[in-house]
């Protein structure tokens, strides 16, 4: 009978240590960890957008096509960035950053070089591939790097996704900017200022099927 009761009372204590254990917390810890990693994917699509729509304004430039028209985007009332459609080709949607907790985002952007080709940048610095070469965003010899993010990194690839670079964290307290600074408009032109500082101006359609001039 006392080995019952002992089995009993050990049965108890640890009914009671169970329902007076709070683990809230942990439930908030996992909670919190789930809606950073899809806050990360979700920056992590909409820059790989950002960065394919990017090369279509470079093509468009060099092919003088002619943008119709600016509509800003937005997700629970907020503006989250554009669509941009041309003359020529499919529309294209372009992202704002923001501030956040979440680690440093790549900037990647473009840059005209002396040779009147446009290079791919990162954080201002000219992309380089195995050879050491700069790597051409424009016409048909043009690449679109993509990121990822795994294991809590960034990581960048410039060849379709067959091999990839690590860069930075991608959850230390930082900032997550946006590639295009500022997106402006008058009559004639639209100017996107990118994050490295250069601007892409391209002409505006009158409607008619002609650029104006």
């Amino acid at each position: 009978m006392k080995q019952y009761l002992k089995i009993a009372l050990a049965v108890i204590m640890s009914l009671l240590i169970t329902s007076c254990y709070d683990d809230t917390k942990i439930w908030e810890t996992l909670r919190d960890h789930e809606a950073r990693i899809a806050r990360l994917e979700a920056l992590c699509n909409q820059y790989n957008t950002s960065i394919a729509s990017l090369q279509q304004l470079v093509n468009a430039l060099q092919a003088n096509n002619y943008i119709k028209d600016v509509v800003p985007v937005s997700e629970n009332g907020l503006m989250i960035g554009y669509t941009i459609t041309f003359m020529h080709g499919n529309p294209i949607t372009i992202y704002n950053g923001k501030d956040g907790n979440d680690g440093h985002t790549p900037i990647v952007g473009v840059k005209q070089d002396t040779d009147g080709n446009w290079y791919w940048t990162i954080d201002n610095d000219w992309m380089h591939d195995g050879n050491g070469g700069k790597i051409q965003a424009n016409a048909t010899n043009g690449i679109t790097p993509l990121l990822k993010i795994e294991e809590d990194f960034w990581w960048v690839s410039y060849d379709k996704g067959n091999s990839w670079t690590k860069l930075g964290s991608a959850v230390e307290e930082g900032k997550s900017e946006a590639m295009f600074k500022e997106v402006s408009q008058d009559d004639k032109f639209v100017y996107f200022v990118l994050a490295n500082g250069q601007t892409i101006t391209i002409q505006k359609s009158n409607g008619l099927g002609w650029e104006y001039v």
